[in-house]
């Protein structure tokens, strides 16, 4: 059984705003976090050699690390594991300029933890279709899809359908990567033709998040910092199905939020034709695909204590990352309302000194 510790206190209303409330409610509210902004999203891949160069391609050129292969049995208490782990994981960023190794508490809107976990392992593949609960895509945005689509098609890497418009108006196409994560490529709407390793992707455009109730999924991720204008119900057209790999046309409510701080952005989707219940992977957080998210906090401690009042679930304790007593980061896993795994990274006072 795995270790877990969850504070699960009163739930709060805060958690459970209706969508009807969002156009006269898109401020952070009395009790907001501190979050400056997303730091990276975790992809996790059964084949890491084949995945990294996946997103090279892609133009995520660039990696610090690798990191430490293990560490401490409260770290992996923090990704729900009973035992140390056995991991290979870098950071892998986009773009041409140079991230500094020691400053990757900051947000920039550019890594990916890419990790490939030997124990615990679990070779099952990703997110077999889009409407999975959970984190079900990235999205990237190219100048040239279409140059983008080619170069990936070459390596072995074709879309799972056809180019098709978005809902609003951009052209996109699926691929998966070698352990079947969705990424979306999205052409943006004005060109500078700029390239990173062959690529035209110029930066991470959003995160696409099912969850299965949307009015209740709005408030939790308002308190994250996220704002936006009003929810959508739509019915996509038969080519933009295709493109995401249904024979049919699909339903679905939708919610754009952009992040006060950084500009970082999720799609919320509460999928009602074809709706799958399945929940979202549960821990240990070592399933492929996405399943992590880590945001930095300026007052970690502080912002554990409010969502832990508001009635949220931690997997651990603030953990020190990533050198034991000397550590001066901490992390904080918890979850949202179905169940998918966010992170806190902020600073900490050490406990030994050298």
């Amino acid at each position: 059984m795995h270790l877990i510790f969850r504070f699960v206190l009163l739930l709060s209303v805060t958690f459970g705003a209706h969508a009807d409330d969002v156009d006269q409610h898109t401020d952070r509210g009395e009790h907001a976090l501190n979050l400056t902004g997303r730091i990276h999203l975790n992809v996790n891949t059964n084949d890491y050699k084949a995945s990294r160069a996946f997103y090279r391609a892609l133009g995520f050129a660039q990696a610090i690390g690798p990191f430490p292969e293990t560490n401490t049995l409260e770290m992996a208490h923090s990704m729900g594991m009973a035992e140390p782990y056995r991991m290979y994981a870098e950071i892998i960023y986009l773009g041409e300029d140079v991230i500094d190794p020691t400053r990757l508490h900051e947000p920039t809107g550019r890594m990916i933890d890419l990790i490939q976990w030997y124990e615990p392992q679990n070779t099952a593949p990703a997110y077999g279709a889009m409407n999975r609960l959970g984190f079900a895509s990235v999205a990237l945005g190219t100048d040239d899809l279409a140059a983008d689509l080619e170069r990936m098609a070459a390596a072995g890497f074709a879309p799972i359908g056809p180019i098709a418009d978005s809902a609003r108006g951009e052209r996109f196409a699926v691929l998966r990567d070698p352990s079947g994560t969705f990424v979306e490529l999205r052409q943006n709407r004005s060109r500078g033709h700029a390239k990173t390793n062959g690529s035209y992707v110029t930066h991470i455009d959003h995160l696409a998040i099912n969850v299965s109730d949307l009015d209740r999924s709005i408030g939790f991720y308002q308190r994250l910092g996220f704002m936006g204008d009003a929810v959508t119900e739509r019915t996509s057209s038969a080519q933009e199905a295709l493109a995401r790999g249904f024979e049919e046309p699909f339903v679905v409510k939708e919610f754009m939020l952009t992040h006060s701080a950084d500009g970082s952005r999720v799609l919320l989707s509460q999928w009602l034709s074809p709706f799958d219940s399945t929940p979202p992977h549960p821990l240990p957080i070592n399933h492929a695909g996405i399943q992590r998210v880590n945001y930095a906090s300026t007052d970690i401690e502080g912002d554990v204590a409010v969502l832990a009042e508001a009635g949220g679930a931690f997997v651990s304790p603030i953990v020190r990352c990533c050198d034991g007593d000397r550590s001066t980061m901490g992390i904080a896993v918890f979850e949202d309302p179905d169940g998918i795994f966010f992170q806190l990274l902020g600073t900490v006072e050490p406990l030994a000194r050298d």
